[in-house]
């Protein structure tokens, strides 16, 4: 199943996921000549359900931090965010508090993410991106790793994996 990338009018509140599971459990795998059992169908439809959530929670994140709004960005996040370096497992920040002045500094340069594809399985987003307008023109590379908080329709947790393609570009 290929999951698209969601806008606003094709998501579905964290608050209603349980409702979206009902409603794919009855309009998807109860066809007349279904082969597959019950159960089975059910379990695939929340999965679905809520990876189509999580990849929407990115995709607003992500338009977000393109348009450098910092307020509404940070709303996306849990209080107790983790934000970790992929590569040497450090901890970038361990809440939203911690968080945001990153955010707010590197809000002032022109900043763009460009999505270079984007894997979605249950809850987790895995987005590979490449970012133009870094300090001093910097650019870098980077896969992010996001676990979303479906039912919160928040993101939780963050892992970068991040090279820059350019001298004196961090994380």
């Amino acid at each position: 199943m290929a999951l698209r990338s969601l806008g606003a009018a094709g998501t579905i509140s964290g608050a209603h996921a349980k409702s979206r599971c009902h409603q794919l459990q009855t309009s998807i795998f109860r066809p007349a000549n279904h082969f597959v059992a019950p159960r089975l169908g059910r379990n695939v439809a929340c999965k679905a359900a809520m990876a189509q959530e999580a990849a929407a929670i990115v995709q607003r994140q992500l338009e977000l931090y393109n348009a450098r709004e910092v307020d509404p960005f940070m709303e996306l996040f849990t209080d107790d965010v983790l934000v970790l370096d992929g590569i040497t497992g450090a901890t970038i920040a361990s809440s939203k508090e911690e968080l945001r002045p990153r955010y707010v500094e590197r809000f002032k340069s022109p900043v763009h993410c460009e999505l270079l594809g984007r894997l979605v399985l249950g809850n987790v987003v895995v987005d590979r991106e490449i970012i133009t307008g870094l300090p001093n023109g910097g650019v870098a590379d980077c896969m992010a790793t996001y676990v979303c908080d479906v039912a919160a329709d928040k993101i939780k947790r963050i892992t970068f994996v991040w090279q820059p393609r350019t001298e004196g570009v961090k994380l």
